[in-house]
């Protein structure tokens, strides 16, 4: 088989494993996407991430043993049901009915993960609610409590006061902290779920992607095999053996390509750039790594000097077309013939021949128009001139970025050290004079100088021009 023929083939090849993966990338990422998604706002969604059954087992574990319970920071004597507080307790009642809740709040938990994009609504409900962040205490502290962490629960004393909880400074620092390390232990647990969930995500994925791929190159490579067996220009024991060679490196393409861009897609969905979330929602990615895979040879040969500049722009464009009819093919094909794979690996072949066909007969007719040899060699110099101009241009840049550098490096290291001192001890004014300092090295004007003045700054009437 002539090597041309081979290399067209092989692009084809290509170029229907890149579709074949980012389409089941992309139904795999709907797939994710409806996974992970957890709502927006913690308001109206408690029942989410709430357990009765496991705050009710936490407190009657309390009581299992028949030993004395008692509320852990304010010492006072719990009993199991509100009739007993009331028999035993009278009016006091709720300063010894025990209750168990979230040591970390729920709401500031939803809060904390929501954007983690390999969190699923159950997971956050499994660590909320594990033994480490639910303790019993009484109703007096729980309802007073109510969605602050301890550690701003203990550092209100007024409000505490009003409650009437009144805690000593050992109890006061047992709150603070036990909150910690039921925050610690949620992020663990959290942490090691997001990973797990990354790492299903992209095998499940990677799976469909496989089988997706790999169908397809079967399928192409055996029609183009039983076509070269027919002309003769291969035996059926290669053309089996080069089938299946293909089929095996679909299958795996497949699998990296959709396991990648499946959590790809998924990440950039959770970023908080608008334009991260809108590549997530198109077939960019996948587009872009199938034409780098089509193309990636012809760069590799242009960059070796293999192929001259003419050359390598009109192998460009061959691809380009080819990739692009391909692609238009794929779809069609999948519509017109509704077998999975199958349809879209027909139609992408067709997309090729055509385009093959009108591109092979527009390069004939521009060659023939070509520049006259003397031109052509004007031109020619004229570029290598230009690139000459284009890398002493570059020399002179990199030498000013350097002397700059070394000119004004100490104050940025000045201003860095002070902003960083100043983030460590909350000194607002240091942060602000250490980043006017970068500012003024440039030649601007800062807009404030302090706290104070930004305050000022914000609630002034006048428009505030970055």
């Amino acid at each position: 088989m002539p090597e041309a023929k081979k290399k067209d083939e092989q692009t084809e090849l290509t170029a229907v494993n890149g579709l074949a993966s980012a389409q089941s990338a992309r139904l795999s990422a709907d797939e994710a996407a409806q996974m992970f998604a957890k709502p927006e706002s913690y308001t109206g969604n408690r029942t989410l991430y709430d357990s009765g059954a496991a705050k009710h087992h936490a407190k009657l574990s309390q009581f299992g043993s028949g030993a004395e319970v008692r509320d852990p920071y304010t010492g006072e004597v719990l009993t199991l049901t509100k009739a007993e507080a009331k028999l035993r307790f009278g009016d006091d009642w709720q300063k010894h009915l025990a209750e168990s809740d979230h040591i970390h709040p729920l709401e500031r938990i939803h809060d904390a993960h929501k954007t983690d994009a390999f969190l699923t609504n159950e997971d956050i409900r499994n660590a909320a609610n594990s033994s480490d962040n639910l303790e019993v205490n009484s109703r007096q502290y729980n309802n007073a409590k109510r969605s602050r962490t301890n550690e701003e629960f203990m550092n209100d004393r007024d409000y505490r006061g009003r409650k009437g909880l009144e805690l000593t400074e050992d109890a006061e620092r047992e709150a603070v902290r036990r909150g910690r390390e039921a925050q610690e232990s949620i992020y663990r647990q959290l942490r090691k779920a997001s990973v797990k969930n990354a790492v299903s995500a992209f095998h499940n994925a990677g799976i469909q992607g496989a089988k997706n791929s790999g169908l397809a190159a079967l399928t192409m490579s055996g029609i183009m095999n039983a076509a070269a067996v027919l002309k003769g220009e291969k035996d059926t024991k290669a053309a089996i053996a080069d089938t299946l060679k293909a089929g095996g490196t679909g299958a795996a393409t497949g699998y990296m390509m959709s396991g990648g861009l499946t959590v790809l897609s998924q990440k950039l969905s959770y970023s908080t750039s608008q334009l991260m979330q809108t590549i997530a929602k198109s077939q960019l990615p996948g587009q872009i790594i199938t034409a780098v895979m089509i193309v990636g040879g012809t760069l590799k040969r242009y960059a070796s000097g293999e192929l001259s500049t003419e050359d390598f722009i009109t192998e460009l464009g061959e691809k380009g077309a080819g990739y692009a009819a391909g692609a238009y093919g794929f779809a069609v094909g999948q519509a017109v013939i509704p077998i999975p794979v199958v349809g879209g690996v027909v139609g992408s072949m067709i997309g090729y021949a055509l385009s093959g066909a009108l591109y092979g007969g527009f390069m004939e007719t521009l060659n023939g128009a070509k520049l006259a040899h003397d031109e052509r060699i004007r031109v020619e110099r004229e570029c290598q001139e230009a690139v000459r101009m284009l890398q002493e241009y570059r020399v002179n840049i990199e030498g000013m970025i350097s002397r700059y550098l070394k000119e004004n490096i100490s104050v940025f290291h000045e201003a860095f050290d002070m902003m960083k001192s100043a983030f460590d001890i909350g000194d607002a004014d240091g942060f602000i004079f250490g980043a006017n300092m970068i500012t003024q090295n440039f030649g601007g004007n800062v807009a404030f100088k302090n706290m104070q003045e930004f305050d000022a700054l914000m609630m002034s009437d006048e428009a505030f021009v970055l």
